[in-house]
């Protein structure tokens, strides 16, 4: 069936590149500026494989999480192991990820928002705080720094469509309920955004529970044309629990019920998350630029496990600075780039014993401190319809550890500087016309270990892993039409040290450097307008649709003397499709229908053990109410299949506990008014 589906939608898009009506352009083709490689280009002009979510869109699906609206790009998948327990996959970076999100840079608003270890927690963040996503796919060292899978810039700051004040409500299943308050004030040359979210869920399982709170405030100080002061201030206070992972049995017999022990144990997070920032822009005359970025972040965090008890506190700092030049000179362009980032962590983690979920005795106390910094060049040339991009960067890293208390062994003190890494990247682009271009590229990346992948929840210190170390080829095609937007990628990627994780008998996720692995791949994503009647019944009706092809293998692989080389990656889905249709009615009410697809993932290294393929079905109706009131009604129905599956599986996992059971069909309603 899925074949079917997929063929079907691919030769209705092709269709649309034929038919000869002209359509009035939606927001879905909008021509939008990102940040790629270049500052303030098109992402129809950057040489780089770009998805890109706009918030119009993000408001086609349900209003709780990202989740859906995140997947219907080609390339990412976000998983949700547990209630707002993230993980993003970009090109199935998410191998190395048991829990969090690793290998992939974000930034917020401008400001670096990945920890100094590698690590992102992206569920300090709320809808409201990711109404815009940009995604920068494979290696981009050469520019942002460590991370094979990709970069994400989201931000929410400054909206243009942003009333005084604004109040949506919603609620569904699992006594699911969303509260928010929001506006952005504009006086004099003060722009002003504020924002407070509730959100609470029991939950699809035993032992699931979310309670979030979310407070924003950012404000933009316009100095001048040329000179902008940005300032934003984000608390964060977050609880969840952590069912488990379930075996095949358990997931088929109840996919609701909670691993034995985690709800005993009260295995949950727990954690308050002050995050600030500052950011400084400038132009001087009309060639050069400067932008600085300063954040700061404080974090308690508690997380009793089913074997432990951990406590750490995590205070950050972390600089961005980028110069750039603009020059022309006897019709060649150039563009120059060059600047610094820095991060810096003292941390202090404690680990308890665990009784009924209260800690115990102090097995060990350690002072971490984390120094991270890269410097970068990069240089854009331009002739005619040709243009050249060569970039490199140098990063270092140190780890520094103090085990004060170990009940164990003696104290011990242990530091690694890892190597300098030399990171380039060269891009080749042909404009053929103002809609049609083609690129390539050569990218060199690398992936460092984060913190809990060398210390690890039951004290062991991982002295030999080494970073993940990868080059890139890719060869690209961006058509953006009137009706029909394009974007088709062929990539190879070859990694050394590949860090995959597995689980031990007592269910601490462990990590080790894999060998080598070869990943091939293609993603496609085609937006399209199919009909435009502002005076009819149906007043729009357009479409999006992804799809990924990965072939991801081992080479050179062993492991106690088992040789899995040429084995599929572990966690990686060879196929992925999803199918959007929006329907726009009586000049007030859009129906979306968004179909998903993927295809059976291999859960263990041997491949033994996979996950079964499923098929998704979601929809949303979103209604504005006639008249001068400012009221919109919405509601959707997600897994209307009520399909049984897993929305992000364990790898490796000792006792076969692979399965993390997704919601079955659930349902939502709310309202949302603005001034």
């Amino acid at each position: 069936m899925h074949k079917f589906l997929i063929v079907f939608a691919c030769i209705l898009n092709l269709v649309s590149f034929s038919n000869a009506q002209e359509i009035k352009n939606d927001s879905i083709l909008e021509v939008v500026t990102v940040t790629g490689f270049s500052k303030g280009e098109q992402i129809n002009k950057q040489s780089a494989p770009i998805a890109y979510l706009s918030p119009k869109e993000l408001e086609k699906f349900s209003p709780h999480d990202p989740v859906m609206a995140w997947n219907t790009l080609p390339g990412v998948n976000l998983e949700q192991r547990a209630i707002a327990s993230y993980r993003v996959s970009i090109r199935g970076s998410s191998i190395r990820s048991p829990f969090g999100v690793r290998d992939v840079k974000v930034y917020w608003n401008g400001l670096p928002f990945t920890e100094a270890n590698g690590s992102t927690a992206l569920n300090l963040l709320s809808n409201t705080q990711m109404q815009e996503l940009e995604v920068v796919k494979g290696p981009a060292g050469s520019l942002f720094g460590a991370g094979l899978g990709g970069v994400m810039q989201i931000s929410n700051f400054p909206s243009q469509q942003e009333s005084p004040l604004q109040i949506q409500v919603s609620g569904g299943s699992y006594n699911q309920l969303n509260a928010g308050i929001k506006g952005q004030i504009e006086s004099g040359k003060w722009t002003t955004f504020y924002a407070v979210d509730h959100q609470q869920n029991e939950g699809y399982r035993d032992h699931n529970e979310l309670d979030r709170q979310n407070y924003q405030l950012s404000s933009r100080y316009q100095i001048n044309e040329n000179h902008q002061l940005d300032f934003h201030l984000l608390y964060n206070d977050l609880f969840y629990e952590i069912p488990g992972g379930l075996t095949a049995e358990q997931f088929t017999e109840d996919p609701t019920q909670a691993r034995a022990g985690s709800a005993p144990q009260n295995s949950s997070i727990d954690q308050r998350t002050v995050f600030y920032g500052v950011g400084y822009t400038s132009f001087f005359g009309e060639n050069l630029s400067q932008s600085t970025h300063i954040a700061g972040t404080y974090t308690w965090f508690q997380n009793p496990f089913i074997l432990d008890y951990k406590e750490d506190q995590n205070r950050e700092v972390a600089l961005r600075h980028q110069w750039t030049y603009d020059m022309n000179v006897d019709a060649i362009d150039w563009q120059w780039d060059a600047g610094l980032e820095w991060q810096y962590a003292d941390n202090s983690a404690n680990n308890y014993g665990n009784v009924d979920g209260q800690k115990d005795t102090i097995r060990f106390v350690d002072d971490l401190n984390i120094d991270r910094k890269f410097f970068f060049l990069q240089t854009q040339i331009g002739y005619e319809k040709w243009e050249l991009t060569v970039g490199l960067s140098s990063n270092l890293l140190e780890y520094d550890v103090n085990r004060r208390v170990n009940a164990i062994t003696e104290p011990f003190k242990f530091n690694r500087n890892f190597d300098n890494e030399l990171i380039p990247r060269i891009a080749l682009k042909h404009q053929w016309s103002s809609s049609n271009m083609t690129f390539a590229s050569l990218s060199e990346g690398f992936s460092s270990p984060t913190l809990d992948e060398i210390r690890t929840n039951e004290g062991s210190i991982n002295r030999n892993l080494q970073a993940e170390k990868g080059r890139t080829y890719e060869i690209g095609h961006k058509y953006y039409g009137k009706r029909v937007q394009l974007d088709a990628t062929f990539f190879y990627s070859a990694l050394r040290e590949t860090i995959t994780s597995y689980t031990n008998e007592d269910g601490v996720s462990l990590f080790r450097n894999a060998g080598a692995t070869n990943q091939t791949g293609t993603e496609w994503g085609v937006n399209a307008n199919w009909y435009d009647n502002q005076q009819g019944f149906i007043n729009q009706i357009n479409s999006r649709t992804s799809y990924n092809f990965y072939q991801f293998t081992f080479d050179g692989y062993e492991d106690d003397g088992i040789d899995f080389s040429g084995n599929l990656l572990t966690g990686v889905p060879q196929h992925t499709f999803n199918q959007t249709l929006n329907i726009a009615m009586l000049k007030g009410l859009n129906l979306n229908l968004h179909y998903r697809f993927v295809s059976e993932t291999p859960l263990t290294d041997d491949n033994e053990i996979f996950a079964d393929p499923y098929h998704l079905l979601n929809a949303n109706i979103d209604f504005k109410v006639p008249g001068s009131i400012k009221l919109n009604l919405f509601g959707g129905m997600e897994n209307i299949f009520n399909t049984t599956y897993s929305l992000g599986n364990d790898l490796n996992a000792f006792g076969n506990r692979f399965f993390q059971p997704a919601p079955g069909r659930n349902f939502y309603l709310g309202a949302k008014w603005k001034l």
